[in-house]
């Protein structure tokens, strides 16, 4: 049966605000870590960008106020050494600049202002990670991080000193043996998530790359806070093979709905015409948590089925 998003976001809304009194981190994180397949925890792509530039302390707001779980965003490093958020590796589509942020100082980043996901202009500007994090320090949500796969210390000590360790989420592609020879024992003070792609069971990889044997590798010698799987076609052995693998260990599946060739077109804008043959597909499959572009109706959607509070 079609739902119609439209009545269910009518339903809840003045709701929300009630529903935010008890909510914590550490409630969503325990969520996250302990999946029950009952409850299913929405990230944000970037924020709200819909209503907020991408990846801006206004999107983090807005997400915090519909009741989203995990906002996604993403970091990357200045020539001065300064985290910022920014997806793109130059700031040409997101702010008023131009350029590569690696080739770009952070004093220089502050004479431009940040653009909505539209284009048009805004007064706000690109955040520090330092200045992302400490706005989202004991607020009821989770920051799940993008990008800076290789600035996983620099980005955990950021945690450390504003107190945020455990409201992030890390992730990545590497074996867990690569993670331990690059960053050491950070890796034994985060929540890591991995990530699958199709890509990883192509004919070439030998048996020890293949992610079964990753996953396992995980488990054998790690708890990962997650698994993060990106699928183009139903009867991927992403989710023939690894999302078994996954569950078994009953840890939280992340499924991404932002456009077809990660969900094998169970997407957010389909699932606008129809939730249930989409997002609802998704969580029949096994997500424990849905990446989405549409979080406020994603959220009506789950509110609706009884699977949110």
């Amino acid at each position: 049966m079609k739902r119609n998003l439209l009545a269910i976001l009518l339903l809840f809304t003045g709701v929300c605000s009630a529903q935010q009194k008890g909510r914590t981190a550490s409630a969503i994180m325990q969520h996250f870590l302990h999946p029950d397949g009952k409850y299913v925890l929405v990230a944000a792509h970037r924020g709200d960008w819909r209503n907020a530039p991408e990846n801006s302390i206004h999107a983090l707001q807005l997400c915090i106020q519909m009741g989203v779980d995990i906002m996604e965003t993403d970091v990357r490093k200045t020539k001065d050494g300064v985290l910022v958020l920014m997806h793109d590796d130059r700031i040409d589509r997101t702010t008023s600049g131009k350029g590569l942020v690696k080739e770009l100082t952070w004093d220089s980043l502050q004479h431009v202002t940040l653009r909505q996901g539209h284009g048009g202009p805004t007064e706000e500007h690109i955040p520090t990670f330092e200045a992302f994090m400490q706005a989202v320090k004991g607020k009821p949500i989770l920051i799940n991080l993008d990008k800076g796969w290789d600035i996983i210390p620099e980005m955990y000590a950021i945690l450390k000193k504003t107190g945020t360790v455990e409201q992030a989420l890390f992730k990545g592609n590497l074996p867990l043996a690569q993670l331990r020879q690059q960053f050491g024992n950070v890796m034994d003070s985060i929540h890591y998530m991995p990530m699958v792609h199709p890509s990883d069971y192509s004919a070439d990889k030998t048996g020890a790359e293949r992610p079964d044997s990753l996953i396992a590798g995980f488990y054998d010698h790690y708890r990962p806070a997650g698994f993060e799987l990106v699928f183009d076609k139903e009867q991927s052995p992403v989710i023939t093979e690894a999302l078994p693998a996954v569950a078994r260990h009953h840890t939280t599946v992340w499924l991404n709905s932002l456009w077809p060739s990660q969900c094998a077109g169970h997407d957010d804008e389909k699932a606008m015409i129809n939730a249930n043959a989409n997002w609802g597909w998704l969580i029949k499959a096994g997500a424990n948590t849905i990446q989405t572009d549409r979080p406020q109706e994603l959220l009506a959607y789950l509110r609706a089925s009884k699977m949110h509070d």
